[in-house]
Order: structure tokens, then C-alpha cells, then sequence
């Protein structure tokens, strides 16, 4: 999910491939769902990744997700606001407390247009629960754990489901704001003593929950 240009089909046409694609030339010809078989821990699973453009209609078409993968640009604020809008639609919608989201940030390798930065990224996973991670199609960098990393979170949500049933509505509706200001405040602190928050760290390791 994501807005237009962030590199969702060229990141989904990378999963496919162990060679390195040209992300910035237009992806054509490309199925809006392709599979990738992964051993990981001894098992075998086969993830299908389906690019959706209109959240709503699509999502109300078919079974919900294992999993979402959020997109923006780190050079395009805009994007990164429209990131934001889709997190908050899926947790209105309910589909966040047994389903993991990561969140994450592409062309990292334009690192002289960057106009978000990693700890805006962080702050806005944290609020959401979601993980994160920075990655470049475009030279292939973290594409691989990125992909191991959706297989972990669907396996660990899986396995955590019950507990994740526990908690109520209610709670993911108040609590927003109140989280938000808490990222706010804490990304502060980083800034100012130059000490990353454990929640920052745990939002990056996509091997636990």
C-alpha cells in the first residue's frame, strides 16, 4: 500500500528475483499479484503480495491480509503523509490488532533529496505498533530482509493472535493521540541526547513482535 511512484511494483517485482532491477525505469507488463516461495527456520511458505491502490474497495473485495506492507518515499513528503492515512484507516478499521503492518521508507539511496527522516519514520510506526525499516530498490538494499521480515511478523502475529483478540476497540481509539505525543517526546529526547529509545530499536527488528 502506499501512494503512486514509491516503488510498490518494483519492490514486489525485486522479491521475485535475486538480480538487481532498474526500480526508476517504469515497471510494465507487471501482475498486480505475484508469490515468492521462502524456506525460513525449516519451513516453507509461499507468500502472495497483492499491490493495492484503492484500500476500501479493494480490501472489501477479498479476505483480509496476513499481513500490510506500508510504503512511502523518504524524498516525498507527500507520500509519507498518504503512509500515515493508510495506517490510520487500517487501525480504524480494526485490521491492525491481529495483523502486522511495517512500515517502510524506499530510495534511501537519494539520500541528497531525503526530506523525511528515519526518526519520522520511527515515531510514526511506534504509534501505530508497526514495525520499520529503510530500504532502496533501486540497489537492493534491506529488500531481502525486508522480505524475511514480513514472513517473521506473520508467523509471530499468528502465534500471538489470542492475546492480541484480548485487547479492546476502545483502547485502540483512545489511545492514538495520547501514543503519538509519547513518540513525539521521546524522539525529542533522542534528538537531544543522542540516545535512541528502546521502542525505536524494537520497531527495526522485524524477529519479534
Amino acid at each position: 500500500m502506499g501512494a503512486q511512484g514509491v516503488g510498490k511494483t518494483a519492490l514486489i517485482s525485486q522479491f521475485m528475483t535475486s538480480e538487481c532491477i532498474n526500480a526508476y525505469d517504469r515497471q510494465r507488463d507487471v501482475p498486480k499479484e505475484q508469490s515468492v516461495s521462502i524456506m525460513l527456520n525449516g519451513e516453507e511458505s509461499e507468500l502472495k503480495f497483492i499491490n493495492i491502490t484503492n484500500t476500501k474497495a479493494e480490501l472489501d473485495k477479498m479476505d483480509p491480509p496476513d499481513a500490510f506492507v506500508v510504503l512511502y518515499s523518504v524524498i516525498d513528503k507527500a507520500s509519507f503523509q498518504r503512509a500515515e492515512g493508510e495506517l490510520t484507516r487500517l487501525q480504524d478499521w480494526g485490521l491492525l490488532r491481529t495483523r502486522p503492518a511495517i512500515l517502510v521508507g524506499n530510495k534511501v539511496d537519494l539520500v541528497r533529496s531525503r526530506s523525511i527522516s528515519s526518526q519520522d519514520g520511527k515515531c510514526l510506526a511506534c504509534t501505530y505498533r508497526a514495525k520499520f525499516i529503510e530500504i532502496s530498490v533501486g540497489i537492493s538494499h534491506n529488500v531481502d530482509e525486508l522480505l524475511v521480515g514480513i514472513l517473521n511478523q506473520i508467523r509471530l502475529k499468528q502465534f500471538h493472535a489470542v492475546l492480541s483478540e484480548r485487547e479492546s476497540t476502545a483502547h485502540w481509539y483512545k489511545s492514538r493521540g495520547v501514543v503519538r505525543a509519547s513518540m513525539k517526546a521521546r524522539q525529542m529526547f533522542t534528538w537531544l541526547f543522542g540516545k535512541e529509545d528502546s521502542k525505536f530499536k524494537n520497531c527495526e527488528n522485524l524477529h519479534v513482535l
